[in-house]
């Protein structure tokens, strides 16, 4: 499942039933325009809307007769229609007919629901709800037979409800901020628009769809243009700490935990046993600081600052250099109805983890920055990349995304941990689309500095296997 665009044919036969409808035929048709995702979808409405063009053709001729126009933020017309929420879409239905036809109604439709094959297993459960239906679904007609021929009639037909020639018709769809969900018989929850989410091998999927229906003949038949779309989250970043902010305005590295203790979030030091070379216990503490808040953009890192500390000279020596110190971010997806309910990362149909970027680490330029410096003492900078098309965090019915900063177990040869797990510590991050107001932040990345490998987490499975996410 997942695939993002997915196609709706109908079948538009002859009427020849009626002899009052025996000119109301649309030919056989193809859809046109197929679209794909985009890797650099825009984070902000300030971008310039494109128009996209779909259409359904003549089988045998291949003419357009039905086109369903619609404005979007992707950068690309190639790329999938691109809405943020609380925006309008706007875009318009046209047809161009060589015929006399009857039609019935023409209308335009917006739908967001969530796919679960596991759903359907408990639909008839009383102790669950499903999640099939809609959370999102508004429909405008846009005309209707009995509103008599269209104000953009260029044909001359004067026949009520018969249609030729070309026409138009115009539409304004506005998407909300948050949506009303049935999560329970008698329960209605609120929830903040959620991203689209549609990956090949997740049995879960949040989507949505643009439909232009038209309805036409004696029989009432439709003909559609249905076309995916993905929306772009209202939730930003709210703004760093005052110093990170000066030091962004002024192309300055931003200050340390110790000098900006606002503008910091440092976890409770861990302490991380092992064996140096299969003989000498060793104990080292690891202190992790992240750069608050702690939300950040796609598209932009998450700055860190780690501190490792030991009576063991020799221990440090082995695992304090920037290619031995794993952490990492982590990708954790839930899904069915306990989603919102789930604290584990047990591996299965309905629950997924996932390595996303690794940490990359280098020496302090500035002592004074990083305070000093030992045989014991050991200080480092880093950033953790975060991808240009990586998912939102979503907290949705169904549906949950989350992020981890993981501290993992030292990979180094002749370090031997102690600790059955990999995950030594954790703290919970989000992930937005849009960027924070003001300065964006710059990488402070050295040149040469590189990503290390993924981790590979017993306790997630084979990361390997794992698909990488391209969605927008």
């Amino acid at each position: 499942m997942g695939k993002l665009e997915q196609e709706q044919a109908y079948s538009a036969p002859v009427n020849r039933n009626d002899s009052d409808d025996h000119h109301d035929s649309l030919p056989a048709y193809n859809q046109h325009a197929e679209t794909a995702p985009d890797p650099a979808t825009p984070s902000t409405s300030a971008i310039q809307p494109n128009e996209h063009v779909f259409d359904l053709r003549d089988e045998k001729t291949g003419r357009p007769w039905a086109k369903l126009k619609v404005k979007s933020l992707a950068r690309s017309l190639t790329s999938l229609p691109i809405f943020s929420a609380g925006d309008d879409i706007v875009g318009s239905i046209e047809l161009d007919l060589k015929d006399s036809t009857t039609f019935h109604s023409v209308s335009i439709r917006v739908l967001g629901d969530v796919i679960n094959p596991q759903n359907r297993v408990w639909k008839d459960s009383e102790n669950a709800f499903t999640s099939d239906s809609p959370f999102l679904d508004q429909t405008q007609v846009l005309w209707n037979k009995k509103d008599g021929v269209p104000a953009t009639n260029t044909s001359g037909e004067k026949s009520k409800g018969k249609l030729k020639g070309q026409y138009s018709f115009p539409f304004r769809i506005k998407l909300p901020l948050t949506v009303d969900v049935l999560t329970a018989p008698n329960l209605t929850e609120t929830f903040p628009v959620p991203s689209h989410f549609v990956e090949r091998r997740a049995e879960i999927s949040l989507n949505y769809t643009l439909t232009a229906n038209l309805s036409y003949g004696l029989f009432r038949n439709i003909a559609a243009i249905s076309k995916n779309f993905g929306v772009i989250p209202a939730q930003q970043p709210p703004e760093p700490s005052p110093l990170r902010r000066i030091a962004y305005s002024e192309g300055t590295k931003p200050p340390g935990p110790d000098a900006d203790p606002e503008g910091w979030f440092t976890l409770a030091p861990v302490k991380i046993a092992g064996k140096l070379f299969h003989t000498e216990d060793a104990e080292v503490t690891a202190t992790l600081s992240i750069a608050k808040p702690l939300v950040y953009s796609r598209g932009t890192q998450i700055p860190v600052y780690l501190i490792l500390e030991s009576p063991s000279k020799q221990a440090l020596d082995l695992v304090a250099n920037p290619e031995s110190i794993q952490i990492c971010l982590t990708r954790i997806v839930n899904a069915g109805f306990e989603a919102r309910k789930k604290t584990d990362m047990a591996m299965g149909p309905q629950t997924m983890a996932q390595c996303q970027s690794m940490a990359i680490f280098w020496n302090p330029t500035t002592r004074e920055a990083t305070g000093p410096q030992d045989d014991n003492r050991r200080v480092f900078e880093g950033e953790i990349k975060i991808k240009p098309d990586q998912t939102p965090s979503t907290t949705f019915w169904h549906l949950v995304i989350r992020y981890h900063v993981f501290i993992l177990q030292f990979k180094a040869a002749g370090w031997v941990p102690q600790s059955g797990s990999s995950m030594i510590a954790d703290q919970r991050v989000e992930i937005v689309v849009r960027h924070a107001k003001g300065q964006r932040p710059p990488s402070n990345v050295p040149e040469g500095a590189v990503e290390p490998p993924f981790a590979d987490i017993k306790e997630w499975g084979n990361l390997s296997a794992f698909w990488v996410q391209v969605d927008v």
